[in-house]
């Protein structure tokens, strides 16, 4: 290759890496953004209609059940494909499936028959805890049936990323690993041993010890307003296996309040206001036994200075007891000289008046204040990205697109929080539909023009807060807006509103 040769390659070379140059050396001045395609006059035809009332469309998730061998002694694994209806969460129709038993062609496996009927809280979903409630069928099962069953549960929920944790009651509490109901089976995690009959004989053997247990225990705190309450698993060392020990155990746990970030910064320690040491007694009646527990009067005055309701404290108590000392049916509290039967609307976070049967609460009278911490999106101050923030919504409705809107307008109203415009209520929410990979969301014209009055920033920043906070933890991961049914090319003039918006984590400032 002769010498003009090498040069013009060279000469042809710079002239492709000088541009460069300036852009690797800082120079971003002299890179430009290309504007923004006029689109307003192409056709873009959304992939799914208005919706005029909330809906889902019914999908299919493969799932892995976990049955019991015939002979009962383990666990073995079915994969089968179940269906979600009406915004069923895949955990719950696993848990259905798994009840209801194996179906035709599934060779090797067994399911006792616990009867068709659902309680109300069969199942439950807060922050990686899941409580599953059976009937009170499944106290006619052997002890070792019972605790097969029980892992059976468990390991069958934590195929789940989202569950760490399970708790198994039945009929709304702890029914114990031994016919005395002597030593509570506490809060199960994941196991990769199969052997089920095994593991309840090494458990058993714990009954007799004189050193004590350690199990993992499930805590109950109210929610930092109040309203709810917040799971929290811990490891508990009870220096006697005996439910009196438990019982005190638990009350002074209690007491040290909780580590969750979202829950109540002080509650009033149980153990602090107890006039007479709780008991485990039977009613008058012999009919039921009960935890009695005695507060002097002084507790009221406490959960007033922290803002707290009577509804919520017993609510604390009660779901903490009852999911883990053995044997009891409910709670029967004083205060002062008040046998709590009843709690007036005032005296509970919802405004709801609650009657306690037989004088006893149970799980099944705090049904809707289990709450769930979800993730919300927020505006990053002048960045013009969004930021992750948790609140607390219904355990129920924590996937529920309407009220994951619901709570972003609201979180919108607090100080410091730039997210969505002023003056939004959820009326201007009209419709909210699921579909297999996109959420329809029809907002109301009040809506549009709070929007279109956003600077181009705020506007894209306040869309996609919608977005990312409707797709967060779901397999929708795109977003189509209507206004009073229709798609508007344009609100704010920054983004064109047509077609679909795709989930955008890149936004999210860490």
């Amino acid at each position: 290759m002769n010498h003009e040769m090498k040069y013009a390659r060279r000469a042809a070379l710079w002239c492709i890496l000088l541009p460069l140059l300036f852009v690797l050396s800082g120079c971003v001045s002299q890179v430009t953004q290309r504007s923004m395609e006029d689109l307003s006059g192409t056709e873009i035809k959304p992939s799914m209609s208005a919706p005029w009332e909330d809906g889902w469309d019914p999908g299919t998730q493969r799932v892995t059940l976990y049955f019991l061998s015939e002979d009962g002694e383990h666990l073995s694994a079915v994969t089968r494909e179940v269906t979600l209806q009406d915004g069923s969460s895949r955990a719950y129709a696993a848990l259905s499936a798994l009840l209801d038993g194996p179906q035709e062609g599934e060779r090797g496996v067994s399911w006792p028959d616990l009867g068709t009927a659902r309680p109300e809280r069969l199942l439950e979903v807060s922050g990686g805890v899941a409580t599953v409630d059976l009937p009170a069928r499944a106290r006619t099962l052997s002890q070792e049936e019972l605790y097969a069953v029980r892992l059976a549960i468990a390991d069958t929920l934590t195929e789940f990323k989202e569950i760490s944790y399970v708790n198994v009651l039945v009929g709304g509490r702890e029914e114990g690993l031994d016919l005395g109901a002597t030593l509570p089976v506490g809060t199960f995690t994941r196991v990769e041993d199969m052997e089920a009959l095994a593991r309840y004989n090494r458990l058993y053997e714990l009954r007799q010890s004189s050193q004590g247990v350690t199990l993992l225990t499930t805590l109950y705190f109210p929610s930092a307003d109040g309203a709810m309450l917040l799971p929290e698993v811990r490891s508990v060392a009870y220096s006697v296996v005996s439910p009196i020990e438990f019982l005190y155990t638990l009350l002074e746990e209690l007491g040290k309040g909780a580590n969750h970030s979202l829950a109540a910064g002080a509650i009033p320690a149980p153990m602090q206001y107890i006039e007479e040491m709780p008991e485990i007694t039977r009613t008058e009646d012999g009919a039921y036994r009960a935890i009695d527990i005695r507060f002097s009067a002084a507790l009221d005055d406490a959960l007033a200075e922290a803002g707290l309701t009577r509804g919520i404290y017993l609510a604390m108590l009660t779901d903490t007891l009852m999911g883990f000392v053995p044997g009891v049916e409910g709670i029967r509290v004083t205060i002062g000289s008040e046998v709590v039967t009843a709690l007036s609307a005032e005296q509970t976070p919802a405004g709801v008046p609650l009657e306690f049967a037989q004088t006893l609460a149970t799980r099944a009278d705090f049904v809707g204040y289990a709450g769930a911490p979800a993730t919300l999106y927020t505006q990053d101050g002048e960045s013009g990205g969004l930021r992750r923030v948790q609140r607390v919504l219904p355990q129920e409705r924590q996937d529920d697109p309407r009220e994951r809107l619901a709570a972003l307008i609201r979180l919108s109203g607090e100080d410091g929080a730039v997210c969505l415009p002023g003056g939004l209520t959820e009326a201007d929410i009209l419709a909210v539909h699921v579909g297999a990979d996109a959420i329809a969301v029809n907002l109301s014209q009040n809506f549009a023009g709070a929007l279109s009055a956003l600077s181009h920033k705020r506007e894209r920043s306040a869309v996609y807060a919608m977005v990312n906070t409707l797709t967060e933890g779901m397999d929708a991961s795109r977003v189509i807006f209507f206004f009073e049914g229709e798609q508007v090319s344009a609100l704010a003039g920054g983004l064109e509103m047509r077609g679909a918006f795709v989930r955008n984590p890149g936004m999210v400032v860490e």
